[in-house]
């Protein structure tokens, strides 16, 4: 999947709001797993950017992106992918609930 500029501008742009929004009169950091999400997002822009050929900007989205990087807690390799599986989802049960015999009596609800 190619991502738009756009769309990883919105999602670097709306993260760091909403780090900051929760941050606002506290002394907190950024968890790991926030981290490799700012690493993975900057590391996109800089390939985005080193394909249209804007080196000086992709120099700038590749530093950001080590930093967050070695705070996020990477070291010199990427991390292991580890295949998951789900168990397979039940059979569907259809069920009809309509009565096919007809009731004339009057309703007793009340």
């Amino acid at each position: 999947m190619i991502d738009s500029p756009f769309s990883l501008s919105v999602d670097v742009l709306s993260a760091r709001a909403l780090v900051w929004l929760a941050s606002v009169g506290r002394d907190c950091e950024l968890t790991p797993e926030a981290h490799v999400y700012f690493f993975d997002r900057y590391r996109r822009l800089a390939d985005y950017h080193r394909g249209r050929g804007r080196i000086a900007r992709a120099n700038r989205f590749v530093a950001k992106a080590e930093e967050h990087y070695r705070a996020g807690g990477g070291g010199d390799e990427p991390p292991y992918a580890a295949a998951m599986a789900m168990p397979r989802p039940r059979r569907f049960v259809s069920t009809n609930a309509v009565s096919r015999t007809r009731v004339d009596r009057p309703d007793d609800a009340a």
